[in-house]
């Protein structure tokens, strides 16, 4: 390789260079990810989507259920709590994002990879989760039942 004065570049400068290039590379675009991190957009913000009708839900038994979010297809676990109203659960389990299975036999949410144990509402009965299950924003509009984004 030329140099501007037609002097050969040393290997050393010239992986010197390279690296140096592709760790600045990498710097600027670990900045974006940080900046997304720090910058996430606004709860709720997702569209909603109508997943079925309130007679499609019976109280106490939870439904899993998928819908389209922004062209990625989503699974959430909708519950009808009778009197208590109604909630809606992200699948995937806070501590590794495995699918969370329903468990009639023991009434709970179980997750098949490390043991996590969810109560209906979504709170940990045991295992290595480290917070709930992600609620995710619902509402019951006339006979339907609409599910989006994370809920506060």
């Amino acid at each position: 390789m030329e140099h501007q004065e037609g002097k050969a570049i040393s290997r050393r400068r010239f992986l010197k260079t390279g690296v140096g290039s592709i760790g600045g590379i990498m710097g600027v675009a670990y900045l974006g990810l940080i900046g997304d991190y720090f910058n996430p957009p606004p709860v709720g913000s997702e569209p909603l989507a109508e997943v079925g009708k309130v007679d499609d839900f019976s109280p106490g038994t939870p439904k899993l259920v998928a819908y389209t979010s922004g062209g990625v297809e989503q699974g959430v676990y909708v519950i009808n709590l009778g009197d208590e109203g109604w909630i809606a659960l992200d699948f995937h389990c806070t501590h590794l994002q495995c699918a969370v299975n329903w468990l009639d036999a023991t009434k709970s949410f179980a997750c098949p990879c490390h043991g996590g144990m969810y109560d209906i509402k979504g709170n940990v009965l045991g295992g290595p989760p480290p917070r709930p299950l992600e609620h995710r924003v619902i509402q019951i509009q006339g006979n339907s039942v609409i599910v989006g984004g994370m809920s506060v």
